[in-house]
């Protein structure tokens, strides 16, 4: 199952192995969660990518860090490699502009 989300977007890499493996990184940040008593501040996590994401990212890379929408799907590795839970990201973009123009709208009305 895909999910948009919206992310604050800090950084990304990517890499390619001599052995055909390759991949890309996305760090965003978000604020803790006041539930939790344990962790206070921002939270940084990191995203796995396909090696293509990274040339989606260009066009907002002089803007990092900065809000972007991302699509993602939970991806679990096999027992095996340990069977961990990664988000994954498959498209990334600008936010919606018609979405922000909305709330834009809407705030000027109050």
């Amino acid at each position: 199952m895909i999910n948009t989300i919206q992310a604050h977007v800090i950084g990304a890499s990517r890499y390619k192995m001599d052995n055909g493996v390759q991949g890309a990184k996305i760090s965003i940040m978000q604020a803790a969660s006041a539930e939790n008593e344990n962790a206070l501040g921002n939270q940084v996590s990191v995203m796995t990518a396909p090696y293509d994401i990274f040339d989606q990212l260009h066009a907002a890379a002089p803007h990092m860090p900065c809000a972007m929408e991302l699509d993602i799907e939970l991806r679990t590795s096999s027992a095996a490699a340990g069977g961990k839970t990664v988000l994954h990201v498959i498209a990334a973009r600008k936010p919606n502009a018609t979405g922000s123009q909305q709330q834009a709208t809407a705030s000027d009305k109050k």
